[in-house]
């Protein structure tokens, strides 16, 4: 599965609650699901594993993650853990789970990403509801600002006085959504852009980060589109048109930032990729 650099917007975009868009970058995390697999899991993947043995009968089932994506960014890790686990041993059962349900199963481990969709979705990341599917957005490129510092997703959520402040901004984060929504059914990377802007700027103002100004400076460079920022995450990122704008803004963030600087080309949709490496008994001859 994919991973993110946090999301094109988030925030209080329905009637009753808050959505994202996951800014989806060729960053992968694989996940391995067999009988003969005993490895211990961290605890999220492990509640997932227990979940996948109990719906699909599977007592036996075990799991080994491979996944280079660090925890506490906002990088979609956990979700790669959790409906990673959950999408391969589906496929192991008597019968394969949808995208939904996954996503579904997924948020009830803990609060996921979109990346299971392909192209990109708004989703109700906190009681896996699939709200909208949106095409992949046109071929950009993303910079990466990656802190050393973290940030627990359960723990982003326990201040209701920051939940309240996000709900009071709901006009500005539906008015992001509008603009990423039109930009990516146009095929408009810019106008994409606006509307991560807005919803990095929104956030901003909720939750500052020492980054910001240094995202500021980059977006002044030739060819730089807009800033996206992990909402409930530390990571950002500077969205740019091409390879060459995206060179001169490493060079710069190089230069200034105390952390990971990561160039993903191109940023892209969601999807899930799933490989048998053995025959199955019940499925003789297939690989």
């Amino acid at each position: 599965m994919p991973g993110t650099v946090g999301e094109w917007v988030q925030g209080w975009l329905l009637p009753d609650g808050e959505a994202l868009v996951s800014l989806v970058v060729p960053w992968r995390g694989t996940v391995l699901v067999g009988e003969d697999l005993k490895e211990p899991l961290p605890s999220k993947a492990g509640r997932a594993l227990v979940l996948a043995r109990e719906r699909l009968g599977l007592s036996a089932l075990g799991a080994r993650l491979e996944n280079p994506l660090p925890i506490g960014k906002g990088l979609a890790s956990s979700t790669v853990d959790v409906c990673g686990v959950l999408a391969a041993a589906s496929r192991l059962g008597s019968a394969i789970w949808s995208d939904e349900e996954i996503f579904a199963l997924g948020c009830s481990v803990e609060p996921s990403d979109g990346i299971i969709f392909p192209g990109l979705a708004l989703v109700d990341h906190l009681r896996g509801r699939l709200i909208e599917r949106l095409p992949s957005p046109p071929p950009l490129v993303a910079v990466a600002l990656i802190p050393p510092r973290g940030l627990d997703t359960e723990a982003y959520r326990r201040d209701p006085s920051f939940l309240e402040c996000l709900r009071r901004r709901a006009s500005e984060h539906r008015r992001a959504y509008g603009l990423l929504r039109r930009g990516l059914l146009a095929g408009d990377a810019a106008l994409a852009a606006q509307g991560a802007t807005l919803s990095a700027r929104t956030q901003q103002g909720l939750a500052p980060r020492p980054e910001w100004p240094l995202l500021e400076r980059g977006l002044g460079l030739p060819g730089s589109l807009g800033i996206a920022l992990a909402h409930s995450g530390t990571a950002a990122a500077l969205l740019l048109r091409d390879r060459r704008s995206a060179e001169a803004a490493c060079s710069l963030f190089r230069a200034s930032f105390d952390g990971d600087v990561a160039l993903f080309e191109p940023c892209g949709g969601g999807a899930l990729y799933v490989r048998e490496e053995t025959p199955l008994p019940d499925r003789p001859g297939k690989g």
